[in-house]
């Protein structure tokens, strides 16, 4: 594409002009001031769970989310009084996490990671909503559903610490119904593992739970974890597993969707952590979805998913199903281990990409076993990435040279056809011919490099390898922008952030395209492109300019110190005749007899 210097002056005017009136200060002192709205009309009624509809047209008889209403309205089998007992907590321990239960449905109340700190320093928690409901059975009866998450269950044991001695133990909680009927869990922790496991076990409820399944259920989402709150948001969705992952996501409106399928895993997650329920005893019957935007303050609501899982009940005394339960980080050596599926959450792209992202992630977590600290990990990366594609760049600098020294007589055609534009395009081809240049040759190699460079794009935004990297000086997390200082105003596709590294990187590419870039025509576009990237990427992770930045020196290195030897036209010419004189010589007399 050919721009002239005034188009892209004018262009860039345009942008300045447009990002002018999006900022605070545009919107304050131009503007008329926006009336506030009657009063009667800010209030709104807050929805709740159970005000979250099916759509019209779809019947989920025995599978929709039943109603919530208050636990002393609830038909139980037997009287249980569950306000008699007060709710009592259990925790326990491992290397990896702290978990705290509660002997209210015997669920699980809040989850905290040990390995990876929040934005205040302490131990992220990755249960939303005050952990209500989260692993609680759903019972089917003949009037109504019995919620057990309220039921008060007894326990064996009120703390449990695993050390070196017990690399493992069992917690039993138990709800009696009364009539000989029981609900039994049996959770299984284990040192040293993300992972939990879960027995449910269901006495003498043949005749009671009315239909052919029940449900157990995640109620509370997950917790927003991150200082980007919007990026985790982003990444906030819900995955159901059969033959494939299939994705549950919801924007600024609640919504609940049904996969009656086969379920080899049901799961939620965030940007770096995730819960999943995996059925071990035999796979699920479907699973409900349901995503609701919690509006906290903040310029993008908190996106909380729940869901229920449909579990195969025959009408026996004793029933009995295992499950997996995964609560940890989106790292994808731990999570590929249970060989379910469960990596198909991590966001490498589309498919065509993907092979690139998991190479890029395997050489990192490589280098990091020598290397401790990322950042230096990314310079040797950045290092062993060029001297990969040290060819393909060599034949594209060398491509774009030649045409540089085509320039002479380009003119002398833009001047002889200046009236005449098919007659100049026809001619040049025909010079491209003759001549044996390719005009694409530049382009090649670097279209080659493309899903590379996306798939570091995808692996440096997403990996949690990065998450709370340090790497030296102000660099204190390569996952996040390297911000200096805050703008008291936010500008479109800059933001309101001052951060280092982009500049860098803006400052090597306009260094790299000045060297590179000699046609008068395109000299506009050495000063648009670096401008355009470094607002682009201001608000991109400080890992992912660092690359950039790097690979942006390193190729200023290689266009200034190797050499390249450029022919001259006349040059090209003769050697185009002498390799079509060798090939009509080698043609005709072929001792194979070929033509």
């Amino acid at each position: 594409m050919e721009l002239d210097k005034r188009t892209i002056i004018a262009v860039l005017l345009i942008g300045l002009v447009l990002m002018f009136m999006n900022t605070d200060f545009y919107k304050e002192h131009f503007l008329p001031p926006v009336p506030e709205p009657a009063p009667e009309t800010i209030a709104q009624p807050e929805t709740s769970e159970a005000e979250i509809v099916q759509p019209a047209g779809e019947s989920t008889p025995q599978f929709s989310t039943p109603e919530v209403v208050e636990p002393e309205k609830r038909l139980v089998a037997a009287a249980i009084d569950t306000n008699d007992a007060e709710e009592q907590e259990i925790s326990v321990e491992t290397n990896l996490y702290r978990g705290v239960l509660s002997s209210r449905g015997a669920t699980v109340k809040r989850w905290f990671l040990k390995d990876y700190p929040g934005p205040d320093g302490s131990p992220v928690q990755l249960v939303g909503m005050a952990g209500r409901g989260n692993l609680g059975l759903l019972l089917p009866t003949r009037d109504d559903t019995l919620d057990t998450s309220p039921l008060a269950f007894s326990y064996d044991k009120s703390e449990i610490v695993l050390g070196q001695k017990d690399d493992k133990a069992d917690l039993t909680m138990t709800a009696d119904l009364g009539a000989g009927r029981m609900l039994r869990k049996t959770y299984t922790f284990y040192q040293n593992s993300y992972s939990i496991d879960l027995k449910v076990e269901l006495v003498n409820l043949a005749g009671f739970i009315d239909g052919i399944s029940y449900l157990l259920k995640w109620e509370s989402g997950m917790n927003s974890t991150e200082t980007a709150f919007k990026a985790d948001m982003e990444s906030a969705k819900g995955y159901v597993y059969f033959d494939e992952a299939e994705e549950f996501s919801i924007s600024d409106e609640p919504e609940a969707e049904l996969f009656d399928v086969t379920t080899a895993w049901v799961a939620i997650r965030t940007k770096y952590f995730a819960s999943a329920v995996i059925p071990m005893s035999g796979k699920g019957k479907g699973v409900r979805f349901s995503g609701t935007p919690v509006d906290i303050g903040l310029d993008v609501p908190l996106k909380r998913y729940d869901y229920a899982l449909s579990m195969q009940f025959e009408q026996r005394n004793n029933v009995t199903d295992d499950f997996t339960v995964y609560l940890g980080p989106l790292d994808y050596d731990i999570v590929i281990s249970y060989n379910v599926g469960l990596e198909d959450m991590m966001d490498f792209g589309w498919a065509l990409f993907k092979p690139f992202g998991k190479f890029v992630l395997w050489s990192f977590t490589l280098l990091h076993e020598v290397i401790p600290n990322y950042g230096f990990v990314i310079i040797i990366f950045s290092i062993l990435i060029k001297l990969l594609l040290f060819p393909l760049t060599k034949k594209s600098y060398q491509s774009m040279k030649q045409m540089q020294s085509m320039q002479p007589l380009m003119q002398e055609l833009n001047e002889k056809y200046k009236d005449n534009p098919q007659k100049k395009q026809q001619a040049t081809m025909e010079m491209y011919k003759e001549y044996g240049v390719n005009p694409l040759g530049g382009c090649i190699p670097m279209v080659l490099q493309m899903p590379l460079l996306i798939a570091l794009f995808n692996v440096f935004r997403s990996t949690i390898e990065l998450r709370g990297a340090s790497f030296i000086w102000w660099i204190t997390d390569l996952s996040q922008p390297d911000t200096i200082a805050v703008l008291p105003f936010t500008a479109p596709l800059y933001g309101n952030t001052v951060n280092i590294l982009p500049l860098f990187m803006g400052i090597t590419m306009f260094i790299q395209q000045k060297i590179s870039m000699k046609d008068p025509k395109q000299k506009a576009m050495v000063y648009f492109m670096p401008l355009f990237m470094t607002l682009l990427f201001n608000s991109f992770p400080s890992g992912l300019n660092l690359y950039y930045a790097l690979f942006n020196l390193l190729s200023i290195a290689q266009e200034t110190l190797v050499p390249y030897k450029i022919k001259t036209p006349e040059e090209m010419k003769g050697e185009r005749k002498a390799k079509q004189k060798t090939k009509r010589r080698r043609t005709k007399h072929d001792y194979r007899g070929r033509r």
